[in-house]
């Protein structure tokens, strides 16, 4: 693109000629660099709107379009998937102690611990608040289970230094459920909420998956 432009920029300064199909080559070339721009522009745009600012998991807002379509995958038998919700322990203890902003730190560190255990496809949703959603497509239970066991004992070894005297040692409970070919995406979120619930009476820092007793 610049040769092309210097190449006409230094024929119409010596007095030459531009020829038309020059002069048509470098228009086409710059429409495409702008088309290719505008392009790039969107795709930053909606990563930036996906994204949750503070902790860099995907937000809320595309996330039942991506659990409907892993639903649809598993209702048309191609691929089993799972969830997890996930839940910082104590984080109210954190924020009254330390102050919000410490909590902030406490948030960022752990979702970035929690996607550095990611396998390319799963995706981290935060949920709301210190609650996270974890996709994990092409998963059955017990898969599901190594590889949350595996974020869980991750976070579990990390510490978050914040700038005080004792870097924090933060845990999360954890809740699996299947996408249930027979309910709707908003019942196995459900499903696994109650089973990380049954996590924390459990006393924390642990992962239990949802059976009907729950």
């Amino acid at each position: 693109m610049h040769q092309m432009a210097a190449k006409l920029l230094q024929t119409a300064s010596s007095g030459g000629i531009i020829s038309p199909l020059d002069y048509d080559s470098f228009i086409n070339a710059l429409e495409r660099l702008r088309l290719q721009i505008l392009t790039l522009k969107r795709e930053l745009e909606e990563t930036l709107y996906n994204l949750d600012p503070l902790t860099g998991a995907h937000n809320r807002i595309g996330m039942l379009t991506k659990l409907r379509e892993q639903l649809d995958m598993v209702k048309r038998h191609v691929q089993s998937s799972c969830i997890a919700m996930m839940d910082i322990d104590l984080f109210k203890t954190v924020n009254d102690t330390y102050g919000h902003s410490v909590g902030d730190i406490v948030l960022a560190a752990s979702a970035r611990n929690v996607m550095e255990h990611l396998r390319p496809y799963d995706k981290l949703f935060r949920y709301g608040g210190e609650e996270f959603l974890l996709c994990m497509q092409n998963t059955d239970i017990g898969l599901g289970y190594e590889v949350v066991e595996r974020i869980r004992q991750g976070l579990a070894a990390n510490h978050i230094d914040y700038g005080g005297k004792k870097p924090l040692q933060i845990t999360m409970s954890f809740g699996i459920a299947l996408l249930d070919p027979e309910a709707t995406v908003e019942q196995s979120i459900e499903r696994a909420d109650k089973a990380m619930y049954v996590a924390k009476i459990a006393g924390r820092n642990c992962t239990r998956i949802w059976d009907e007793t729950m």
